[in-house]
């Protein structure tokens, strides 16, 4: 495809396509493709999620999150969830699933994600991750305080300096609660609520 071009913002096609490189060193090329990548992701935020935070978030995060609206909107085929992780040139993303059978496709809940994932690179280690884990401990100890303190204490999180984003995610979260086909994100929707209070009360 790239071939029937001479050049593309001045760069000889050729001479980039053939040029030897060292290992790991990304063409001009695919320099290109990754913020063309990152300018769609900027464009895809869900409705309901503040553009200032999503503008912040990782790939995978914004893959996840927008995971989630599919859902939404009823969209189970394995092949809308393919195309999205693509849009967000996300490589590795099936450790979000919960479940992944061709036309029953969608992404793990805060309980059901437990303990998994919470360190490493990417989706782990991504405030995203820490927040459903916070989520998670709040439905585990029936008291929101306890996914607060995870916050406040875990060394990952820069709680004070991310408290507007935890907001922003918790919000985006609570209204699962009231989707009649999500049932399982019932009790982490609600827990988000009790969360927000929590987050928003401490001063």
């Amino acid at each position: 495809m790239l071939t029937q071009f001479a050049d593309i913002e001045g760069m000889d096609i050729r001479h980039e396509l053939f040029r030897e490189r060292t290992r790991n060193e990304k063409s001009e090329f695919e320099k290109v493709i990754d913020r063309a990548v990152e300018i769609a992701a900027n464009h895809l935020i869900p409705r309901g999620f503040d553009e200032f935070h999503w503008k912040n978030l990782g790939a995978a995060e914004r893959l996840y999150l927008k995971g989630l609206e599919l859902e939404r909107h009823r969209e189970a085929r394995a092949g809308a969830y393919i195309e999205l992780a693509k849009g967000f040139g996300v490589r590795e993303y099936t450790h979000l699933y919960e479940r992944s059978e061709a036309n029953a496709v969608r992404f793990k809940t805060a309980s059901e994600f437990k303990r998994q994932l919470l360190e490493g690179d990417g989706f782990g280690s991504s405030l995203t991750r820490h927040v459903l884990f916070a989520i998670h401990e709040t439905v585990r100890e029936e008291n929101a305080r306890a996914g607060l303190d995870y916050l406040k204490t875990d060394g990952a999180v820069y709680y004070w300096g991310q408290r507007k984003a935890i907001l922003a995610l918790l919000a985006y979260f609570k209204p699962l609660a009231h989707i009649g086909h999500m049932p399982h994100w019932a009790a982490d929707a609600d827990a988000a609520e009790r969360l927000a209070g929590a987050v928003e009360n401490d001063h």
